[in-house]
């Protein structure tokens, strides 16, 4: 593989993964798709000793969902960037 063509994948899930982290902001929140519960960044996580002001893509890959346990890959956005809403 070239340098060029390093980093380069005909993998869709990689694409999708990498466009849906374009869309997270540093305030955007994010919910649990099996039980709702809602990270958000302004109120950072206790349990998991992650302070407030902590946006989605900082926090730790292994982070589980308080919740109900699923992982950090079970969340989707819930809104966007707030004071964006009507862009």
């Amino acid at each position: 593989m070239t340098e060029k063509n390093a980093g380069l994948t005909n993998d869709p899930l990689y694409y999708l993964e990498r466009f849906e982290q374009q869309r997270i902001g540093p305030r955007t929140r994010m919910q649990c798709k099996v039980c709702g519960f809602v990270y958000d960044p302004d109120e950072g996580c206790l349990e998991w000793q992650v302070p407030p002001g902590t946006p989605f893509l900082e926090v730790p890959q292994n982070y589980d969902c308080p919740a109900c346990g699923c992982p950090h890959s079970s969340f989707i956005i819930l809104d966007r960037e707030r004071g964006h809403e009507n862009d």
